[in-house]
C-alpha cells in the first residue's frame, strides 16, 4: 500500500534534560551537601527548536520521607505533548533536612526556573504548580506564602505562580492523616499538637487571603491515609475569600490510586492551566 499523509495539527516532540542541579545544602547533620535535582520536559519542534510555553511543576508525593524527580515523568510528557514545559522538582526530606528546607527548596526552584526561563523556552508570565500527597502540601504552600522562606539563590526572581493542581494533599493539620503517626510531626521533628505556633505555620489554611491564585483540586472517597476532609476543609476557606477552586472527588479512589492517572484528570488538568493563560 502507498498513501500520502497530511499533516494539518504537528504536535511538538517532548526533549529531556535530567538531573539538573538547581540546588546544594548542606544535609545529614551537616555532615556533607546534598545536590537538588529537577528533570525538565520541553516540547521542540524542527531541529530541536525550543517552543517559547507555560510551565507546569511538579512534586511528587513520599511522605516529607522520599523526593523523586523521576515517577511521574512518562505521565507528565502528556502535558509536553500539549504545549507546556514540565519541570520535576526534587526537594529535600525528612531524613536529611526538617521544616523549612523542604519549602526553601520549592521556592528555590521556583525562582530558577524563573532566571533560566531563556534557556528552556519559559513563559515566565505563566508558571502553574501542582504535586501529590506531600508533594500537594508543599505545592499548595509554595502558592500561598509569600518569600517568608526565602534563600539566597536566585533571590531577585519572585516564586508566585498563576495556579495550583492539587492532589489528595493533607491540607488542614487540625485533622489527623491516619490512624497510627501524624505524618506532619515528620515534616517538622516535632510534636506539632503541643506546638500550636508550628502547627499553624505548616497549615495551608493560614495563609489563605483574597489574593490567592486559582486551585484545581482531587481527593479520592476511599482514601484512608489522607482523609477527604483535608481537601475539603481547605476548598471551603479558598471559597470562603473568593477563591477559584474546583474539587473533584474520586469515586472508590483509594490514596495515590490508580485513578488519578487517567486521561480525564489530566484533560481537567490542561483545560484549567489553558484557561489561566
Amino acid at each position: 500500500m502507498e498513501k500520502i499523509l497530511r499533516f494539518k495539527d504537528i504536535k511538538p516532540t517532548p526533549v529531556l534534560y535530567t538531573d539538573i542541579v538547581y540546588s546544594s545544602r548542606m544535609s545529614d547533620f551537616n555532615t556533607h551537601i546534598s545536590n537538588l535535582h529537577m528533570n525538565i520536559i520541553v516540547p521542540t519542534m524542527e531541529e530541536g527548536r525550543i517552543i517559547k510555553s507555560p510551565l507546569f511543576i511538579w512534586l511528587e508525593g513520599g511522605a516529607w520521607k522520599t523526593s523523586s524527580p523521576y515517577y511521574r515523568l512518562g505521565e507528565l510528557s502528556y502535558f509536553t505533548n500539549n504545549g507546556y514545559i514540565v519541570a520535576d522538582v526534587e526537594y529535600s526530606v525528612e531524613s536529611n533536612n526538617c521544616w523549612p528546607a523542604c519549602i526553601e527548596d520549592v521556592k528555590t526552584a521556583i525562582r530558577y526556573l524563573r532566571k533560566n526561563g531563556d534557556i528552556y523556552g519559559i513563559d515566565t508570565d505563566h508558571i502553574y504548580i501542582g504535586g501529590e500527597s506531600a508533594g500537594a502540601h508543599l505545592a499548595v504552600l509554595s502558592a500561598l506564602i509569600d518569600d517568608k522562606y526565602i534563600t539566597d539563590e536566585y533571590k531577585e526572581y519572585p516564586s508566585d505562580v498563576n495556579g495550583v493542581i492539587s492532589y489528595y494533599c493533607p491540607g488542614d493539620t487540625d485533622i489527623p492523616i491516619n490512624n497510627y503517626f501524624n505524618y506532619y510531626d515528620q515534616l517538622v521533628r516535632n510534636d506539632i499538637d503541643n506546638n500550636p505556633i508550628l502547627k499553624a505555620e505548616i497549615n495551608p489554611l493560614t495563609y489563605i487571603n483574597k489574593k490567592t491564585c486559582p486551585f484545581l483540586m482531587f481527593h479520592g472517597l476511599s482514601d484512608t491515609l489522607v482523609p477527604v476532609e483535608c481537601s475539603k476543609n481547605l476548598y471551603n476557606k479558598l471559597i470562603e475569600y473568593h477563591t477559584e477552586a474546583d474539587l473533584y472527588l474520586i469515586e472508590d479512589a483509594e490514596h495515590a490510586d490508580i485513578r488519578f492517572s487517567q486521561p480525564y484528570i489530566q484533560k481537567l488538568v490542561l483545560e484549567f492551566m489553558n484557561r489561566h493563560l
